[in-house]
């Protein structure tokens, strides 16, 4: 732990611990992440995709009845499904079915209600994230025809 000189004498007053508290092998693979994080360049591959994905989300609102709102930072994503955009009420039923037509394309990810909530890594290449929002966007048309929007 690293503190201050002038609050040195407190930290003798503490009475705190953890489990994981000093364990070196935790600190080396926290290091190790940081290193390869740096090394490869994920955090700008991060804003790459997230460029990505802010593009191919860019027009849903407005190109979708069932869409209420799109959000992106980084490669954190999620599209609200609503019933109606001026009471944004949960569409719950249609993110279900948003997820299962996603699903027999060939595209899977943990369901979360109406908010397609998505969290691809950080190493995916450029072209699977075209792909995989592409799968998304066919998946939401073909869910509100199907819903009669």
């Amino acid at each position: 732990m690293v503190v201050r000189e002038e609050f040195a004498d407190a930290v003798d007053k503490i009475s705190a611990s953890t489990s994981y508290g000093g364990n070196p092998m935790a600190c080396a693979a926290a290091l190790a992440s940081i290193e390869v994080i740096e090394e490869e360049g994920l955090l700008d591959h991060a804003m790459e995709l997230e460029g990505l994905f802010r593009r191919k989300m860019a027009d849903w609102v407005e190109k979708y009845a069932i869409v209420g709102d799109c959000r992106v930072k980084g490669c954190l994503m999620g599209v609200e499904l609503v019933k109606d955009k001026a009471t944004k009420e949960p569409f719950g039923e249609a993110g279900k079915l948003v997820y299962q037509a996603a699903f027999r394309k060939g595209l899977a990810w943990i369901p979360a209600g109406h908010i397609l909530r998505m969290s691809p890594p950080i190493i995916m290449p450029n072209e699977v994230a075209s792909k995989a929002m592409d799968i998304i966007e066919e998946s939401i048309a073909e869910v509100q025809a199907k819903l009669g929007y």
